[in-house]
């Protein structure tokens, strides 16, 4: 039985895709992957299908393991963001890892896929957890840095004795990967049953580090051990191949997520300067519900006026769930000139054309967290992303400490702007990525 840091972080890790970077002198071996690496083989828009580590953006992984040390959870969530490494665009991962219910590893991976379905590893922010207070930034690295180059986290094709490195930055990251089989079966502690792909990741840095993996097709990985005492962390929950279910009894009548709290008769009063002139807006919590794909909504009515004359005026549906989740389940939206309806673009309906749901407020925002808030194809499919937590904000209604930051975007038409919501009052403010173009909480009526 492992009883070192090496099993409370280092198998962990292994889970994470990280291995183990615990110190020591460089290795001899060189990258085998250098040679293949090619900027020109991605594509920009490319998501990670590889049948044996799919990591579709907004899905989640969650692994468990009893060690001598107690009960380990990892827990990997695809973010919608993205970052550019030398010059290929990679999806961010985020990996948390706790010790009995304590957070103790955080770190955000980078990935990408090339045309030939080979899964790309271009580096990672690792941060080691202590008391709710990063200890130690051990084994970050980033492809293109300090001679670290990306490595092959997961082949297309796999040969039996294959071995290739996954991370190559010397002397901190030098994961490599051996094809052990193909075609294992593997039973999971709760009776689940897989066909898997099985490979032994070791390190040059550190000569005891060895673990088995197994990655069943359509799933991903499914269980890490120890070559030695085979310890297991297992697959436990998988959001990757879940289709979007929602259950009318899951949701609850009132709204009140501390962020985004919707009491019936409220009225949030906004204002900003554009280059048209003058924007206000009022935001009014009607007693007004509409049944949206079998869930009872809250109707917000938002109105816009442009100098004093109303340009557009908007009916959107909210429902929160028993977890504390806010839904936003579709809009009717209205562009008025000169008092007349002159079009409807951008209106969608949760279950009509395909259209889903989306959450515009998640019940535990945590930094890296990402979530599609509304989604109708070509219509409207705009995005959110946790930034920053407790945040002081100055709006003309007053100052607020503790706001929650996020960065929304959409991909229909590509802009960007932070948003900021203060605890037990929602939205207070929206800028530009640089800080411009307020548009602020002037007034709140309750």
């Amino acid at each position: 039985m492992l009883t070192t840091r090496f099993w409370q972080v280092g198998l962990i890790l292994a889970v994470l895709g990280l291995g183990c970077h615990r110190g020591g002198s460089s290795s001899s071996i060189a990258n085998p992957a250098e040679p293949a690496f090619d900027p020109a083989r991605f594509d920009p828009g490319q998501v990670i299908d590889n049948p044996f580590r799919p990591i579709p953006p907004g899905s989640g992984v969650r692994y468990e393991g009893q060690t001598a040390e107690g009960t380990e959870v990892v827990e990997i969530f695809v973010s919608h963001q993205t970052v550019d490494i030398v010059g290929v665009r990679c999806n961010i991962v985020v990996d948390r890892a706790y010790l009995d219910g304590e957070l103790i590893e955080e770190t955000f991976d980078y990935y990408a896929q090339d045309r030939s379905g080979n899964v790309w590893y271009f580096g990672e922010d690792s941060r080691e957890i202590e008391d709710g207070e990063i200890v130690s930034r051990a084994g970050s690295w980033e492809a293109g840095v300090s001679g670290a180059l990306p490595g092959i986290l997961i082949k297309a094709q796999h040969i039996i004795g294959d071995v290739y490195a996954q991370e190559f930055a010397p002397g901190v990251a030098e994961d490599m990967a051996e094809v052990v089989a193909v075609n294992v079966p593997v039973v999971l502690s709760d009776g689940r049953r897989f066909t898997c792909l099985q490979t032994r990741e070791f390190t040059p840095l550190d000569l005891t580090a060895n673990e088995f993996k197994y990655y069943a097709r359509g799933v991903g990985l499914v269980l890490v051990e120890t070559v030695v005492g085979r310890e297991r962390v297992e697959l436990r929950e998988s959001t990757i191949d879940t289709l979007l279910h929602i259950d009318p009894a899951d949701f609850v009548d009132a709204i009140d997520n501390p962020f985004f709290p919707l009491t019936p008769g409220s009225v949030y009063d906004y204002e900003g300067e554009t280059d048209e002139g003058t924007e206000t807006i009022e935001v009014i919590v009607t007693f007004d519900t509409k049944v949206v794909f079998g869930v009872t909504c809250t109707v917000v009515e938002d109105r816009v006026f442009l100098d004093g004359a109303l340009v557009e005026e908007t009916f959107d549906w909210y429902a929160q769930d028993e977890g504390g989740n806010v839904w936003y389940f579709g809009e009717d939206s209205r562009e008025i000139e000169d008092g007349e309806i002159v079009s409807r673009a951008g209106s969608w309906e949760a279950g009509v054309d395909g259209a889903v749901p989306g959450i515009i407020m998640p019940a535990d925002p945590r930094i890296g967290d990402s979530y599609r808030q509304e989604y109708a194809a070509g219509v409207a499919e705009d995005l959110g992303a946790v930034v920053d937590l407790g945040v002081t904000v100055t709006v003309p209604l007053g100052t607020f400490e503790g706001c929650l930051q996020t960065l929304d975007w959409n991909p229909l038409a590509g802009g960007m702007e932070f948003k900021y919501y203060a605890p037990g009052i929602g939205f207070v403010l929206e800028t530009l990525l640089d800080g411009s173009d307020r548009v602020e909480l002037i007034g709140l009526v309750r």
